[in-house]
């Protein structure tokens, strides 16, 4: 996704400088039963997908309440990629990359041979599927966009707070208009049921989970409600939703910050950061304090570069630390380029709703951070706390964080139906990853959701960087062994 809204991590298969330009959005009442999978025939007219001949391409039709399997339908687009070794074949392997807002389909039918390691792709069929209202599958698309060329996130005054809000149900107002009951049906717990209905589809009695960063909040909920059809799960970069938001947003901000701290240790004497040799913190606190005065123009963009487009691009390029599978761009190096292009009056890598790049998938990942999340600021004195919480606890990117976005579901017209909860999961053999100093999703979520998960194994990863499996040789291979026996050494850690 490309614009002022970001998911949390999944890294999209856009260029760097398009991901810089994202901010995110996050995050259930909890059922004590299914009410739909189990009463219904689901089906999966397969083809070869174009792009991969040894790849399934198909779609799924669901219930868009699952409290009324016999109701109005929506369509989910599906991917398989068959086990390479169908006599060493362990089973079926279900992938989400994050978010929410990525669609999983493209990732096994375009990229799998970077994202899955050899191993699973030999021992797994590998499954990906593009959540409701996302990607491939029917998307939210309304005509009020999200993000407007006087949009803030961190509103100075009382008449831009009132903005924020108005707006913010304009837009809600708007998607319930064009999209209707779908709206009201973004939530992760149905979309974790609807991975139930693809286990019914593809005839398999117990699936596997690989889950990424959102992915990890799915891949849990569906453990929890369908424990006996998962045989195991790996989460990688662990997303806790069992936090109130103040706690989720003050743990994040100081994740942030820390990495933000750590990248600028880094410059000055690394051979790859363009800003080598000065003093990073101030050369960025004077650049986000230019841009506010005299933002950067832009062509083609929705607005001129602000200091807060480039404190919130900065979160999203501090994901990766070296170049990764989703290229050379999204690194601490690509952050030093990016921040000096802007200092030379280039400003496109923060760029708020570049050129071309459509509105329409913000639509739909904020339908689902609004059902999943619960905003606790209401009023202006509030919102002046936030503010200053941020100030205090992130001098330099006074707040810029994930959950931060959660502003944006202020005033939502449709009541959060997945609000923050405790799981409690229990008989599903589980290995959570987890990065000491992720950007994104502090180290402490992870031992948040592994209590959550009865008897899981922790394995720590020393080094920075959002996720670890698309990183890290140390992490993927302990996930490999993990996914296919199912064992792992407790407390296992890897360095870097």
């Amino acid at each position: 996704m490309t614009d002022r809204v970001t998911s949390r991590l999944r890294p999209r298969l856009l260029s760097a400088a398009s991901l810089a330009a994202v901010l995110l959005i996050i995050g259930g009442t909890q059922a004590s039963a299914d009410p739909g999978p189990q009463q219904t025939r689901f089906k999966i007219d397969w083809s070869t997908c174009e792009k991969s001949p040894q790849t399934q391409c198909g779609t799924l039709r669901v219930p868009i309440d699952w409290s009324k399997p016999s109701g109005a339908t929506v369509s989910l687009a599906v991917a398989r990629r068959p086990a390479t070794d169908q006599q060493q074949r362990v089973g079926t392997l279900f992938f989400n990359p994050g978010g929410p807002g990525d669609g999983a389909a493209k990732y096994v039918v375009e990229v799998a041979e970077k994202v899955f390691s050899p191993t699973l792709i030999k021992r797994f069929d590998l499954v990906g599927m593009d959540p409701r209202g996302i990607e491939n599958s029917s998307q939210v698309r309304c005509s009020v966009p999200v993000i407007t060329p006087d949009s803030t996130l961190f509103p100075k005054t009382e008449q831009q707070f009132n903005q924020l809000r108005q707006h913010n149900r304009a837009v809600g107002l708007d998607c319930l208009d064009k999209a209707g009951e779908l709206v009201r049906h973004m939530d992760t717990v149905s979309v974790a049921r609807d991975h139930e209905a693809l286990r019914l589809a593809l005839g398999e009695d117990k699936i596997n989970w690989l889950g990424v960063s959102y992915g990890t909040q799915l891949g849990a909920n569906y453990a929890q409600l369908y424990p006996t059809h998962t045989r195991a799960m790996v989460l990688d970069a662990a997303l806790e939703h069992s936090l109130p938001e103040v706690y989720q947003l003050t743990g994040e901000i100081m994740a942030t910050e820390e990495s933000f701290n750590r990248f600028a240790d880094w410059c000055p004497t690394a051979d790859t950061c363009a800003l080598r040799g000065q003093d990073v913190r101030a050369v960025f606190d004077r650049l986000v304090v230019q841009a506010d005065q005299n933002p950067i123009p832009v062509d083609g963009a929705l607005r001129p570069v602000t200091g807060e487009d480039i404190r919130m691009g900065t979160k999203g390029l501090l994901r990766f630390k070296e170049p990764s599978i989703f290229g050379p761009d999204l690194s601490w190096a690509g952050l030093s380029r990016a921040l000096q292009k802007a200092i030379d009056g280039d400003g496109a890598a923060f760029a708020v709703a570049p050129a071309g790049v459509p509105q329409d998938s913000i639509q739909g990942l904020l339908a689902v951070a609004c059902l999943d999340y619960v905003p606790q600021v209401h009023t202006y004195q509030e919102m002046q706390q936030r503010l200053e919480l941020g100030r205090q606890l992130a001098p330099h990117l006074q707040g810029a964080s994930e959950t931060w976005q959660v502003n944006l579901c202020i005033d939502w017209p449709v009541k959060p139906v997945n609000p923050p909860r405790t799981l409690h999961v229990r008989g599903v053999p589980t290995l959570l990853i987890h990065a000491v100093h992720d950007p994104s999703d502090p180290y402490s979520w992870a031992h948040g959701l592994a209590a959550q998960i009865d008897g899981s194994a922790l394995l720590t990863r020393t080094g920075d960087g959002h996720t670890s499996i698309f990183t890290s040789d140390c992490a993927r291979s302990a996930a490999d062994a993990f996914l296919v026996e199912r064992r792992s050494e407790a407390n296992r850690i890897c360095e870097g």
